[in-house]
């Protein structure tokens, strides 16, 4: 007797189940103890295969063996459990004659169990499944946000190398009339450049929360930035607060330069002097929450004289 292994590949060769073949397989899944979920898995991805010729009778062949392998011999005898549940709503994709058959055959045996079929393999939970997979996969709708964010960013990142090379072209024409314009333009620049961090933070973190990790497989797990660690929206949110401050933090400091010093009025510097002092208070609370999280958690000095005792 051939492999199961071997049986297949001639089967997707040849795309014919020929009277042999269905020889071999009812040999193959004669003792149902030797039936596990990768033997049953092939029954399925027979039946499911496109231009394939299959026997008559097949299809009691394939509704006898899986009913047996989940009620008889499986992992949970008489029942059919969370896990093979899962397992077998997710072989039922289309709901053809080869399923509708196998969930009646599961229905009737349960009943004569004294048990039932579970409300999720039911015929008419087939809607319910479907809508449940477009809310599954309704997020990659956030590939819209992440393409959008990643072409800002570049856009943003072409303006502020514009607005550095538009003050060096100033400066080296006049040197001494411009230094205070090119001052402007690289503060300028970098609240640009902050910003278009932003941007990519925010493209990063929505892939890795909606899509997929962001893990090239020729990138050691050391080489992974540690903004890059974006496992909870929390995480997203921390990580764009910091850099947002750092944004209104270069923002307020362009502001100030342009402020011309003759028309401050005490007013106005009480203002800068109360920004100023907000500013420092927010990254003392910045830094101060960074050392907490950082810090490692030891115990007590009692608790580990306890231990050592």
């Amino acid at each position: 007797m051939r492999p199961l292994q071997d049986v297949r590949q001639e089967i997707l060769k040849t795309r014919n189940v020929t009277p042999e073949i269905f020889n071999e397989l009812e040999e193959i899944y004669a003792d149902i103890t030797q039936i596990d979920f990768d033997k049953a898995d092939v029954l399925f991805r027979i039946k499911q295969l496109k231009h394939v010729q299959l026997p008559e009778d097949y299809k009691d062949f394939f509704v006898d063996k899986i009913a047996s392998f989940l009620l008889g011999y499986g992992p949970s005898p008489d029942e059919i459990d969370s896990d093979e549940g899962r397992w077998l709503r997710g072989r039922m994709v289309n709901r053809d004659e080869y399923d509708l058959a196998l969930l009646d055959e599961l229905s009737n045996r349960l009943e004569n169990l004294g048990g039932k079929l579970p409300p999720y393999l039911k015929k008419n939970s087939f809607l319910i499944q479907k809508f449940e997979d477009i809310l599954y996969y309704s997020r990659y709708f956030a590939f819209i946000a992440v393409v959008g964010a990643i072409l800002s960013s570049f856009i943003l990142f072409i303006q502020g190398f514009g607005l550095i090379i538009k003050g060096l072209v100033g400066f080296f024409q006049d040197p001494y009339e411009r230094y205070e314009a090119l001052f402007e333009k690289l503060v300028s620049s970098v609240d640009v450049f902050l910003f278009a961090l932003v941007l990519i933070i925010f493209g990063v973190g929505v892939y890795e929360l909606f899509i997929a990790n962001v893990d090239p497989e020729d990138k050691p797990a050391d080489s992974r930035p540690t903004w890059l660690k974006i496992s909870s929206v929390d995480d997203l949110k921390s990580s764009l607060g910091k850099v947002i401050l750092m944004v209104l933090i270069v923002s307020f400091f362009k502001h100030v330069l342009e402020i011309d010093a003759e028309m401050w009025s005490p007013l106005a510097l009480l203002y800068l002097a109360i920004g100023i002092l907000l500013i420092a208070t927010a990254l003392y609370l910045t830094h101060k929450s960074n050392s907490e999280e950082a810090a490692p958690k030891t115990k007590p000095e009692s608790e580990l004289q306890k231990i050592l005792e």
